[in-house]
């Protein structure tokens, strides 16, 4: 794979060249391209003789505990180390970092550099590297590493790919391209290993997950002949399988992975009373569009949003607004 290194990815690498220590950071919730692009980075940076931190609000999940060095990523601390360079990766809103969140009301934050492929960013922070046209931010740092030919060890070569497979649907969504295989392959020829990967991203399931993940099919309902399925879950479901929010993940690829469905939506109600809604569309529904009208975001195929209280009647919302959207 051969990458020319444009002028953005000039002046970020010249920021981290001129930094001593940096501190990278991902969204609430993370997922596989959060944990894989934000390690990929740290790695590479390590390998150049940095002092790297990786710090997620949520810590790490129990899911990617498989990844190498993943003892690398840390609870984010009340207070950030002082003078770092500070990263935000595939995180699209500030807030989403949850370093103000009602925990730290005080915090505030001063984002060095916003790292991202949502076409929903609200291009926050000093400087920006944002391309939609790629499927995962895992995509943007192996670019990057590429093009300015920083060390890839076989360790952040395993961390970026299960970025890019899992934020691609092991390579399915909309947004894979050659460039994304040529992306995989690299990562593969620098030490990745897609089969063992594989496994433990989807052959590797705890029971509470397998649980959970069974009552959330059998909760999915089909409207609209069949073009629009949802499910729910509810605070009873995940203590009645003692799990966690991480096992929600891949619940809702299931809804539209039935034959028929244009639109799949998984509302997660929270004990606080609020609602994580995930939505995904096959093309007929430009999902981004419509979470933005409900301050959420994401990509056409695949976005989010959040409620922080009268999360039943938001969940009403959203359907009224799923529905009238298959009615124009």
């Amino acid at each position: 794979m051969t990458t020319t290194p444009s002028a953005p990815y000039n002046e970020l690498a010249a920021a981290l060249s001129a930094a001593s220590a940096i501190t990278i950071l991902s969204h609430l919730r993370p997922d596989g391209d959060a944990y894989g692009s934000t390690l990929g980075l740290g790695l590479s940076l390590l390998a150049l003789g940095k002092q790297v931190r990786i710090f997620n609000r949520d810590g790490l999940h129990s899911l990617y505990r498989f990844l190498p060095r993943a003892e690398l990523i840390e609870k984010t601390p009340a207070v950030l180390p002082a003078g770092n360079l500070l990263v935000a990766l595939d995180t699209s809103t500030e807030d989403r970092l949850g370093l103000a969140d009602s925990l730290r009301p005080a915090v505030t934050v001063s984002v060095d550099w916003n790292i991202d492929h949502h076409v929903s960013n609200t291009g926050y922070g000093r400087r920006q590297l944002i391309d939609p046209s790629q499927p995962a931010a895992a995509c943007i740092v192996t670019d990057f590493l590429a093009a300015l030919r920083w060390p890839l060890p076989a360790d952040a070569a395993a961390a970026l790919y299960v970025g890019i497979m899992t934020d691609t649907g092991s390579f399915r969504h909309r947004g894979t391209s050659a460039r994304t295989f040529d992306q995989a392959a690299l990562l593969v020829s620098k030490g990745a290993d897609p089969t063992e990967l594989a496994k433990h991203c989807y052959q590797t399931v705890s029971r509470p997950r397998f649980l959970l993940q069974q009552r959330a099919l059998a909760n999915w309902q089909f409207e609209l002949n069949g073009a629009f399925a949802h499910t729910t879950l509810t605070p009873a479901d995940f203590a009645e399988f003692d799990a966690l929010p991480e096992d929600t993940e891949g619940i809702v690829e299931t809804g539209l992975s039935v034959s028929g469905v244009e639109v799949a939506a998984f509302f997660e109600l929270k004990p606080d009373g609020g609602l994580k809604t995930s939505l995904r569309s096959k093309g007929r529904v430009n999902v981004s569009a419509l979470a933005l009208e409900f301050g959420g975001g994401g990509h056409p195929g695949a976005a989010g949003i959040g409620y922080q209280q009268d999360g039943a009647a938001a969940r009403e919302l959203i359907l009224a607004r799923l529905r009238k959207e298959f009615a124009q």
